[in-house]
């Protein structure tokens, strides 16, 4: 699968003009990809029927959505799905994500299968997140390079060896896992690192982790980073030498 192109869409969401340019993307993206399906992502049906987006696509349309799918030029079609109904994606598909923000964006990036996604925010702000951690086509000015997230090299290799570590297919849900991550972040604290909480799910995600598992390790990070103390890292087996070595890494 080549590269998500993800865009986003920093206009107001209940204009006309804002859902045709969110879908001449989509529809650019598959042509692009030779992808043939669009799907429309809201958080609820209702939305479809109890928004602008039945102005925007007419009574026809919603009927027939809600039903199964739409023709679009180029032998694409446009489905409509939920945060309760998209489960799996089983052929090359453009996510349209309308009234966007943290939630259906973070379902948006979990779906196998997806050559792009088009974020249309309902309130200014709620994809700014997600866009800087992918670094998007941002409308209106031009691909947005993926920003660093975390500048402190150290802490940057002590969390790719944990993502190296860990099996990302069940997140920090494994005991020794968890046990992992606790010990890599205690021993950052204790050698004085600056807390990397705010970021911390940002890059988990970027490097593979589901978001629910990157939201466990925000949460340790928080919790470590509160401590009024340094934490102890006397029992840990070789903690010196697992930072030594992430130092060196980082050289």
């Amino acid at each position: 699968m080549s590269e998500i192109t993800r865009v986003l869409i920093p206009l107001e969401s209940h204009s006309i003009e804002t859902f045709q340019t969110a879908l001449s993307y989509a529809i650019q993206i598959c042509k692009k990809t030779k992808a043939s399906s669009i799907i429309l992502l809201t958080h609820t049906k209702q939305q479809l029927k109890g928004t602008s987006l039945y102005q925007f696509l007419g009574d026809r349309a919603v009927k027939a959505l809600s039903k199964g799918t739409v023709a679009l030029s180029g032998g694409i079609q446009l489905r409509h799905e939920t945060m309760q109904t998209l489960r799996w994606v089983s052929h090359p598909s453009v996510i349209l994500a309308y009234y966007a923000e943290t939630r259906i964006l973070d379902l948006a990036d979990e779906q196998h299968n997806i050559v792009g996604v088009v974020a249309v925010p309902d309130l200014p702000g709620e994809a700014d997140d997600w866009a800087t951690r992918w670094g998007t086509i941002v409308h209106g000015r031009g691909r947005v390079a993926p920003a660093a997230l975390i500048e402190d090299g150290i802490v940057v290799r002590a969390l790719e060896h944990l993502t190296q570590m860990i099996n990302l297919s069940t997140g920090l849900g494994h005991p020794r896992d968890k046990e992992q991550a606790n010990e890599v972040l205690r021993i950052l604290r204790a050698k004085g690192h600056m807390d990397p909480t705010p970021k911390i799910r940002s890059w988990a995600i970027r490097n593979g982790w589901r978001p629910k598992d990157a939201d466990e390790l925000e949460k340790l990070s928080l919790n470590i980073w509160k401590l009024k103390n340094k934490p102890s890292i006397a029992k840990f087996c070789n903690a010196h030498e697992r930072y030594d070595r992430w130092r060196r890494d980082e050289d």
